[in-house]
């Protein structure tokens, strides 16, 4: 039977009814969904719904299994992007379960299995993120592989290398031996916190939010961006292993927690053990009540058998162990209808369509609205006013229309158009090329002056604190406020103008922006709210010019090389309105001349292409990354001719050799920190 709204694409309702076409026709369905999730961090359907494919598929092959052909596996999440890496050991993944029955129908098969019925679990939260493999030689951290296809995924060692917790070097671990090489398998994710504050940063920037931590998390991982890896703080948990040479392996999940917890490195902060069916499935039941309270997003419960000796006597098939499975949770959703599409107009001009309903409760809160992303996301899924919409909240974060229940739409409900021309200030709307955002091409647009006045004062940017959003409408109604430079224009006569200022608020506002003429300079720049140059670009800009005058002056050429072409392209763009040129010379007419503070010391790095190696021991991955971008350089993980340095630390391994081998000069972490101007 076939599953509303489950027809693949190009595929009619009368065709699919062969079980053949049918079957042939969500196998390509399935691998279409498997590339963008995988590959690309890019999927168009929920979990929810790529779960109901495969379920479908798994059911119509049971009833003609002749048809039936083997699983291709765990997935392929290598990009082509990374050099590949050959896991020591298989990296597998997770069979699913869905009820409360199936779960109970895999213990009974387990017990089976072993003829014994006083089996002992572990339940974790199965974290939603990107499957890694950390592989420790002699305590020393070599690489992180991505899982790929369970034989062998990308190499983005030096991109995990800058994720907060990790250990370049295991500590000697007292009364333990150190095992010679083992594969600690674990996950990628972004916290719920570090989620929203990127969204909130984008949402000012008038960026598209991201709609999911797992895509973001995922994307980032596999980003050759320094300055977007720099700007995102990726987290990281290790649950479990794979090669484990040298000493002994741990005889129980629970003995791993322990170990992992002796090493320093982030675990599972919270796990249940269970001796019984009902006792397992209590725990799964309470993970899922509970995970709305979590900093970190998750899609179901994993269950697995605790002692190792009993799961190597049941073992694995192709696709994952046959001593664990994951519960995968159905996102919270709710009915509602849609009252109207709203477009929101960001600093940038892009604009933003938010879905606005009947009131619905989701985890634990009052959802009146949700974004439906750009007109591409309107179009698939032809979403139109007055539907029955479907509300769940992505990754338990954000509140997102999952669906639309075609079936209830009333005959007379026209398709939806979009809008031409730009609802603040009513200039017809431009869509660039390969874009699916449509966008306000004027500059003087009042929502976007807006938007820009707010981002400019925000924490984010230069901090003037006491001014929201409501008192630059007061000030901007009153003629005082057009253009970030008009702050340092404003007077106290001024002030004592406009409804709601008396001396002490107008005295208070004029020594807050007193004392932001003093920010750091990247501030600045980030908050003149160019497209495309976010906090971590705003940085290497500072670097880069050292002045807000450099600004109107920066050449195309030595743009493109620190900040590549795209982004090099709006700052030209940004250059070339008259406006923006008379706002720069406002500011320094009003005393504004901030430093660059970004790189102490007399670092000049313009352009040099660094590449890290080993353990630097004097300071962080992170922090050398810091210190390069800061300093006008460039951070690549792999070595080539063009390299001018390598920073090698304990235990380099291929790339000093092929350092050595190009003639690329070596330095060791002391001289590298001298040449940033480090003591």
């Amino acid at each position: 039977m076939l599953m509303a709204g489950s027809v693949p694409r190009g595929i009619a309702l009368e065709e699919a009814d062969a079980p053949q076409a049918r079957i042939a026709a969500l196998r390509e369905e399935i691998a279409h969904h498997d590339e963008l999730y995988f590959k690309e961090a890019k999927p168009e359907i929920s979990d929810a719904d790529y779960d109901r494919l495969k379920q479908e598929l798994q059911a119509l092959e049971q009833v003609w299994p002749e048809l039936a052909e083997p699983e291709d596996g765990v997935g392929d999440d290598r990009s082509g992007r990374f050099p590949t890496h050959v896991h020591r050991e298989r990296m597998l993944s997770l069979h699913k379960v869905y009820s409360e029955s199936a779960w109970r129908d895999f213990h009974a098969k387990l017990t089976r299995q072993l003829g014994r019925a006083d089996l002992r679990f572990v339940i974790e939260p199965k974290y939603d993120g990107l499957a890694i493999s950390l592989t420790y030689e002699h305590g020393v951290l070599m690489r992180a592989v991505t899982r790929g296809n369970g034989n062998q995924g990308d190499d983005v060692t030096a991109n995990v290398s800058m994720i907060p917790g990790i250990l370049q070097k295991l500590p000697d671990v007292v009364g333990a031996s150190m095992p010679t090489l083992v594969e600690l398998r674990g996950e990628v994710f972004i916290t719920h916190a570090e989620f929203a504050r990127i969204n909130a940063a984008r949402k000012l920037a008038g960026a598209e939010p991201f709609s999911h931590p797992r895509n973001l998390a995922a994307g980032t991982l596999k980003s050759s961006d320094p300055v977007e890896l720099a700007g995102r703080q990726l987290s990281i948990v290790v649950y479990g292993w794979g090669a484990w040479e040298g000493t002994d392996a741990p005889e129980t999940q629970q003995d791993l927690h322990v170990q992992v917890r002796a090493w320093g490195l982030p675990g599972v902060a919270k796990y249940t053990v269970a001796r019984t069916a009902d006792e397992a499935w209590s725990a799964i039941r309470a993970l899922g009540q509970g995970r709305a309270e979590l900093g970190f997003p998750i899609d179901g419960a994993v269950v697995k058998l605790d002692e190792v000796v009993l799961r190597n006597q049941v073992g694995a098939d192709d696709v994952a162990p046959r001593w664990a499975v994951a519960y995968k949770f159905g996102p919270e959703r709710a009915e509602s209808h849609l009252r109207a599409i709203i477009w929101q107009v960001g600093r940038t001009g892009v604009l933003t369509p938010v879905a606005e309903f009947d009131p619905v409760e989701l985890a634990g809160t009052t959802v009146t609205r949700a974004t439906l992303h750009n007109r591409n996301e309107i179009q698939r899924r032809d979403i139109r006013i007055g539907d029955v919409i479907e509300v769940e909240k992505a990754g338990e974060v954000i509140p997102a229309v999952a669906g639309v229940l075609i079936s209830r739409r009333s005959a007379d409900i026209p398709k939806y158009t979009m809008p031409d021309a730009c609802p603040s200030c009513g200039r017809a709307v431009v869509a660039n090329p390969g874009e699916a955002a449509l966008r306000c091409p004027n500059s003087l647009c009042p929502a976007q002056r807006q938007r820009r006045l707010e981002h400019f004062v925000s924490a984010e940017a230069v901090d003037i604190k006491g001014v929201g959003p409501a008192t630059i409408t007061l000030l901007s109604q009153a003629g005082l406020l057009q253009s970030p430079a008009d702050f340092y224009r404003l007077r106290r006569e001024d002030l004592l103008r406009v409804d709601g200022f008396g001396s002490r608020k107008a005295e208070r506002l004029l020594a807050e922006i007193e004392r932001s003429k003093r920010a750091e300079l990247w501030r600045f720049i980030y908050g003149l709210s160019i497209p495309q140059v976010g906090s971590s670009t705003a940085k290497v800009l500072a670097r880069l010019g050292g002045s807000l005058e450099a600004l109107t002056w920066l050449k195309k050429t030595e743009l493109a090389n620190m900040v590549g072409p795209s982004v090099a392209e709006s700052v030209i763009a940004y250059q070339g309105l008259s406006e923006n040129q008379t706002a720069i010379r406002r500011f320094q007419e009003a005393g504004v001349s901030p430093e660059a503070k970004d790189c102490p010391g007399t670092a000049d790095l313009h352009g040099k292409i660094f590449v890290f190696t080993g353990v630097l021991t004097v300071l962080t991955r992170t922090q050398a990354t810091d210190r390069v971008l800061a300093a006008g350089g460039l951070v690549r993980e792999t070595v080539s001719r063009r390299t001018d340095y390598v920073v090698v630390g304990e235990g380099a391994g291929a790339k000093r050799v092929d350092a050595e081998r190009l003639g690329v000069t070596v330095i060791s972490p002391e001289a590298f920190r001298r040449m940033v101007g480090l003591k």
